[in-house]
């Protein structure tokens, strides 16, 4: 009965509802808030919210570590929010870039959650989902990136009157590839306006809904867009990547812009 007890404490969830919440209680507490900073972190960067189970594995992970050794695991928190707080006062390309830098170290064991890092490293290579990296610009690519691109390329045919892209699963993977392998042959510029879209797009259509129309005009007249045409959805996506992708990012962040990583700070510059 007791290994049953145990067993039932060590897998239910922690509520986090509350951020002043204990994760763990007694002379060296542990709020939630605290604990989440790895979650906010890896939210940044894999720029969309991770799913509960994973949430509650950094959690678990964090408590684990806390009882083990509070003042090392306090340590590394504040390490995590400080990452966090460099992003979040980047915006716009300078932001894209730091962040492709900082996924590109998640990656390769060099950030600031590694291999000793236990359950928390484990759910962070799900997260970002890198699907490719440039070891000499230390710059990395995530699905979200990936996708960033898809969702701006339908913005970019809808303006032109071609209506939204529509893919087939079959098409997706083969607009993954392309831009994979755009990323892999890009100068340094190109690689960090890949990583420019997707991190931004809630930005981009907060921006995009209380934009004047002289703004959303401006874009329209600036952006290198593919000619009007009546391709398919996968070839418009096609001619825009083969196209001038550094370009495309300037002008959205330039007109736009200044766009923001997130829509809320969740870390103080200093803990």
């Amino acid at each position: 009965m007791l290994a049953l007890l145990v067993l039932f404490a060590c897998s239910s969830d922690i509520d986090c509802a509350d951020p002043a919440a204990p994760v763990v209680d007694g002379p060296e507490p542990l709020t939630c808030s605290a604990a989440s900073a790895p979650i906010h972190y890896l939210d940044l960067l894999a720029a969309r919210s991770m799913p509960k189970g994973d949430r509650q594995l950094i959690l678990k992970h964090v408590r684990s570590a806390w009882r083990s050794d509070p003042a090392a695991t306090r340590a590394w928190l504040a390490e995590i929010r400080a990452a966090g707080a460099e992003l979040e006062v980047l915006w716009g390309l300078p932001g894209a870039e730091r962040r492709a830098t900082r996924v590109w170290e998640a990656a390769n064991g060099r950030g600031v959650i590694d291999e000793d890092d236990g359950g928390t490293w484990s759910v962070q290579s799900r997260a970002l989902a890198v699907w490719s990296e440039d070891e000499g610009d230390k710059l990395a690519l995530t699905e979200a990136d990936i996708e960033g691109w898809i969702l701006y390329g339908s913005l970019c045919r809808e303006v032109q009157g071609g209506g939204v892209l529509r893919l087939s699963v079959a098409d997706r993977v083969t607009v993954y590839r392309m831009i994979q392998e755009r990323f892999d042959d890009a100068t340094r510029e190109e690689r960090i306006a890949l990583a420019a879209m997707g991190p931004y797009w809630r930005a981009v259509k907060d921006a995009w809904a209380v934009a004047t129309y002289e703004q959303q005009q401006g874009w329209i007249a600036a952006a290198p867009l593919p000619p009007p045409m009546t391709a398919t959805s996968l070839g418009y996506i096609g001619a825009l990547i083969d196209g001038r992708v550094a370009g495309h990012a300037e002008q959205l962040h330039g007109h736009l812009g200044p766009l923001p990583l997130t829509r809320e700070r969740r870390f103080e510059v200093t803990p």
